[in-house]
């Protein structure tokens, strides 16, 4: 392959393409853990499913004493921000999409094309939207907070014994790591590069293969103690998030699209036991802002992390009160923030969907920014599913082959070469935060090329505008 070009402005620089064979094979794909090999490959149903956290703690952890772990690691109610008094910032109020209106089978399916047709508006245009009424217990969501808290405060000197990479990504060896960005661990302050030499302030913690108990329940598989105590209650979490919201989204995308329901679910996401590459999957994290000093605030005009496009299919984020999450706005190019919904998903389309779909879905720019004033002492904590498709999956609109693209004419663009979502994810994976494209002047950082297309989407409001 060529070298890729950078280019801004007057300014081009070259990054040489990374060499994917070692990552897809081994960093990957690790040896399947001690298991039943005659259920491997089949698909993993619902039906299928050890998906609530008592039934995964009396399965994994049988002598585990509950009230004794939650007192050893201080497992206490997250104390969320008021909402804030600042009236005069200009918020953007997503389109709700009301999944207790979605009704299963032919009775419903009037229904679900009404949801199609609120949700085809938010997808096409800004590709970030509300879902409400999801159907996980809010308790059980309110607990999940307290666990992160517990989880992020471990001591920073521990932290580095279950780093996801490196303490930098300029550091990185991507021949044995995912990184900060996607490998299991920590990410630590400090990791991304920012403008004028700042780095970031944020800490996250990194979950992988929650669809799979083989690997997610490994004894062998390195966890701090506090991550592997409550690893069934994350477990129902994101089981859940795929197995229930991802596959009624996929199908409402399905109605949208002209698709049969069930035909992305069956192409891209669905989950093969012990099968990582041929399974949808994605990875989960576990976040918080740490906030800047003034001084750093200044150099970066008050952001905290830099605008940017997520690299997946779908990410589902929990909605909080702060201030901070920022959308550019599809139509005018302007930096507004999101609204919070209580217990609602936030979910934005990442450039995979975009690629499949030949940009009908929109992978839009989102950053976050110092928060108003009077919420600046609380903590900005969330949690994020970055939803991915099988790594094979090529991203491109001639395999979705959809009546509804070829109508509007959304093909696939000359210039964009074939790649699976495994080529894109590594490629755009290693530059987010990267020193040589990311500390420049202005909002954007450079531009890279791979496979005939941008690695972020910044072009999108202007081009289309």
């Amino acid at each position: 392959m060529a070298s890729v070009a950078v280019a801004h402005g007057t300014k081009t620089i070259t990054i040489e393409p990374y060499n994917r064979k070692s990552p897809f094979n081994s960093i990957r794909l690790t040896p399947v853990p001690a298991h039943n090999s005659q259920t491997d490959g089949r698909e993993v149903t619902e039906k299928d499913l050890v998906a609530d956290a008592s039934s995964l703690r009396a399965k994994y952890f049988p002598n585990q004493d509950i009230a004794d772990v939650e007192k050893r690691f201080n497992i206490r109610k997250f104390q969320e921000a008021a909402p804030s008094a600042h009236n005069d910032v200009p918020v953007i109020e997503l389109d709700s999409i009301d999944f207790s209106k979605y009704i299963e089978g032919p009775e419903g399916l009037e229904c679900r094309k009404q949801l199609a047709a609120k949700l085809e508006k938010s997808i096409s245009t800004y590709g970030f939207f509300n879902i409400t009424n999801w159907g996980f217990d809010p308790k059980k969501l309110e607990y999940l907070r307290a666990i992160s808290q517990s989880v992020l405060e471990i001591p920073e000197e521990d932290k580095f014994n279950y780093l996801a990479g490196a303490r930098q990504t300029d550091l990185e060896d991507r021949t044995k790591s995912l990184g900060g960005e996607r490998g299991l661990g920590f990410k630590p302050r400090g990791y991304w590069a920012m403008q004028h030499g700042v780095r970031d302030s944020i800490e996250h913690y990194n979950l992988r293969d929650m669809n799979q108990d083989d690997y997610f329940f490994d004894p062998n598989r390195k966890y701090p103690d506090v991550v592997r105590a409550f690893l069934p209650e994350l477990s129902e979490y994101y089981k859940f998030l795929h197995f229930q919201v991802l596959r009624r989204l996929c199908n409402l995308c399905d109605i949208i699209l002209e698709k049969p329901e069930g035909f992305l679910w069956e192409n891209y996401f669905k989950v093969y036991k012990n099968d990582l590459k041929n399974s949808g999957t994605g990875f989960g994290r576990l976040m918080h802002y740490l906030g800047m000093t003034e001084d750093e605030e200044k150099l970066t005009n008050k952001t905290w992390l830099r605008g940017h496009s997520d690299g997946t299919a779908f990410t589902f984020i929990t909605s909080q009160p702060i201030l901070s999450l920022q959308i550019r706005d599809y139509y005018t190019g302007q930096w507004r923030y999101v609204g919070h919904k209580p217990n609602a998903l936030i979910v934005n389309i990442g450039d995979a969907m975009e690629f499949i779909t030949g940009s009908y879905f929109k992978s839009s720019i989102h950053r976050v920014i110092s928060p108003p004033e009077d919420q600046k002492k609380f903590e900005r904590l969330v949690l994020i599913y970055f939803q991915t498709p099988k790594l094979t999956s090529v991203i491109d609109p001639d395999s979705l082959n959809s009546p509804k693209l070829q109508r509007l004419g959304y093909n696939t663009p000359e210039e964009w070469e074939k790649c699976t979502f495994a080529d894109w994810d590594e490629e755009k994976g290693r530059l987010f935060g990267r020193k040589d494209v990311n500390d420049v002047q202005g909002d954007e950082p450079l531009l890279v090329k791979i496979f005939g297309r941008y690695h972020e989407r910044w072009w999108q409001a202007v081009k289309e505008n």
